[in-house]
Parts: structure tokens; C-alpha cells; sequence
């Protein structure tokens, strides 16, 4: 649609496909939808390839302002400075892109063991170590099993670091409630700290990996206690930076990606236990109908799922706490401001 502006210029504007507003330019400035954001494939990969050699609000401008100074970059980005940093969803969805790649090369040079080698040679130590013949042996088997096969997925690293956001995210929200003004901030600073720890951690390996292979051939990886150590300190820094209060506000963002990290490897073991389960029945009665031979009976394995759904059940219990406590605050809030 073109408009007269009294000049005899005429002006061609875009309807906004998100609010409806007619604008002129590329952005809409009521909401900041793109006036024709890409729909092919190819558009999207371009987008997202711009935004990672952006100097000025991409990729690598934001990793170095969360690097040097996270505390300032995200207080400005909470007071309403959009320009400076990349989307935070953007940024968590590139960091997982980049460990994920990382992984792969290093697994494709031979300098990092394969995930299922790894859960392999767990098995064949479980089976060496004397272990208790027949029902025991067989179920840390099938539990390793089920944990490779959840954890090879490639969907397992997206959907594990969103779930540690996700958790982070409620959590800050009710830590550091005096410093948002909307949940979507708690959301935005949450993305911004795992996908930045998650940038460290591949850093990292790539300093640890190298030196380890030549040490000591293929590596398995980053010891978890620096992944712990390196979380750990950046969040800290991130806490105090940009909520101020000096060791009280390092100790609440300690407890806060703890508590979150917990819910997610309780998640996690929801997941591998459920999925461990069915999977169990599914092989028995696969066995059963090729005729075949399976080490756990029908009485075992009814046993074996007696003795793992109460364990869920059990695990279900901290979130119905983090729920019980967030309904409490929720109740409580109205009588606070009265």
C-alpha cells in the first residue's frame, strides 16, 4: 500500500503480519517483527548466518560483552537496551548448535570415545565386576541401555539445556522478583546465562580435549566437576553484577541454577526411568514371541518396574514442592503490597 505525504513523494508501506500496524522499513517498529521475514529454508539459514558475523548486536559482540562484563550487559538489557545483545533465544539456540558441532568433530577426528562406546565398556565392567548373576547383572545393563538411547539422541542437548532454562528461569524469577517486571525478563536472562555457560563449557573442551588425547588418547570429555566449577562462577558473577547485594545475591543465583540443575537431572531421570520401563516389557515380549531367551522373567520384571515407579513417584516430589512454594508466594503477594 503506498501513501501521499503532501510532498508528491510516494511512500510504500508493509502491513505488519504480526500486530496489523503499516509501517515503513524493514522492522515494524510496534513490535519488532521483520516486514518480510524468510520462509524458505535457505532464508532462515541466511538470517541466522548474518546474525553470527553481526558486529553489532550478533553473535560474537554478544559473547564477548557476557564474557567481560555479563553483570552490566545483561542490567542494561533488563533496563530496556535491546540493541546490544543478540535474541536470547537466538543466542541459547547458537550455543547448542556450537557444542553440538564441537562434539561431532572432535568424535570425528577420534580425539573425544563416542557416547555408546562409553555406555559399552560401562556394560562390559558391569559384567566383569562380579556382579550378581541374572537379574541384576541384566537390569544395570538395560539401565544403561536406556540411558544411551535417550542420550545419544541429538535432541537430547536442545532439549536438556531448554529444560535447565526453563527451571532457571522460575526460579530467578522468584530469587530476584524486585528486579523484573515480567516473567519473559527472568526468561531472556535465563537463556542468556545457560547459553553462555554453555559457550564456556565448549571453550573449555576445546583447550581440555586436545591436550587430553595426546596425554592420553581419545578423551571422554570435560570432567563434570569443571563443568560444576565453571557454572558455578559465572553465575555468580552474573548474580552480583546484575542484581547487586554483593555475596547474598551470589548465593541466591548459586542456589538458583542448583535447584534448577536439579529439577533437570530429576527430569532426566524421569525420562531415561519411564522410557527404561516400557522399553523393558517391550523387549520381553519381543523375546517371548521370537521364540528367543531373556535373562529377566515376567515375575523380574514386574519387580524391576515395582521397584522404579515408586522412584519416579518419588521424584515428582520436589517439583510438586517448587510448586507448592510458588502458589504460596503467589497468595501471599496481594496481602504484601496491602
Amino acid at each position: 500500500m503506498a501513501s501521499d505525504h503532501g510532498n508528491g513523494a510516494i511512500v510504500q508501506t508493509t502491513e505488519c503480519p504480526n500486530c496489523k500496524r503499516r509501517f515503513v522499513g524493514n522492522y515494524c517498529p510496534s513490535c519488532g517483527q521483520e516486514a518480510t521475514p524468510p520462509t524458505s529454508a535457505l532464508g532462515v539459514l541466511s538470517v541466522f548466518v548474518r546474525e553470527l558475523v553481526d558486529i553489532e548486536s550478533g553473535l560474537w559482540p554478544t559473547m564477548w560483552a557476557l564474557t567481560r562484563r555479563p553483570g552490566q550487559a545483561l542490567s542494561r538489557y533488563l533496563n530496556g537496551a535491546r540493541q546490544d545483545l543478540m535474541h536470547p533465544g537466538r543466542y541459547l539456540l547458537a550455543s547448542i548448535v556450537v557444542a553440538f558441532g564441537a562434539d561431532r568433530i572432535f568424535t570425528w577426528f577420534g580425539m573425544r570415545t563416542p557416547y555408546g562406546e562409553r555406555v559399552s565398556e560401562g556394560i562390559t565392567e558391569t559384567e566383569s565386576s562380579g556382579a550378581a548373576p541374572g537379574t541384576t547383572a541384566e537390569i544395570q545393563s538395560l539401565l544403561v541401555w536406556a540411558a544411551d538411547r535417550v542420550m545419544e539422541s541429538q535432541a537430547f542437548l536442545i532439549a536438556t539445556n531448554l529444560v535447565l532454562a526453563g527451571f532457571l528461569s522460575l526460579t530467578v524469577w522468584r530469587l530476584f522478583r524486585s528486579h523484573f517486571e515480567r516473567g519473559a525478563q527472568s526468561v531472556a536472562f535465563s537463556a542468556f546465562v545457560v547459553g553462555h555457560t554453555v559457550f564456556l563449557g565448549s571453550a573449555a573442551e576445546l583447550l581440555y580435549i586436545p591436550a587430553d588425547y595426546l596425554s592420553a588418547g581419545p578423551s571422554s570429555g570435560l570432567p563434570t566437576s569443571a563443568t560444576i566449577v565453571i557454572t558455578a562462577v559465572y553465575v555468580v558473577a552474573v548474580a552480583t553484577g546484575t542484581f547487586g547485594g554483593g555475596w547474598k545475591s551470589g548465593a541466591k543465583g548459586l542456589l538458583a541454577i542448583a535447584w534448577a540443575a536439579f529439577e533437570q537431572a530429576l527430569t532426566l531421570g524421569i525420562v531415561i526411568g519411564g522410557y527404561l520401563t516400557w522399553m523393558i516389557y517391550a523387549r520381553l515380549g519381543d523375546e517371548m514371541s521370537a521364540g528367543g531367551t531373556f535373562n529377566l522373567s515376567i515375575n523380574d520384571t514386574t519387580a524391576v518396574a515395582m521397584q522404579i515407579l515408586p522412584l519416579l513417584a518419588i521424584s515428582l516430589l520436589p517439583f510438586a514442592l517448587h510448586a507448592g512454594l510458588e502458589l504460596y508466594y503467589r497468595w501471599r503477594e496481594p496481602y504484601h503490597r496491602n
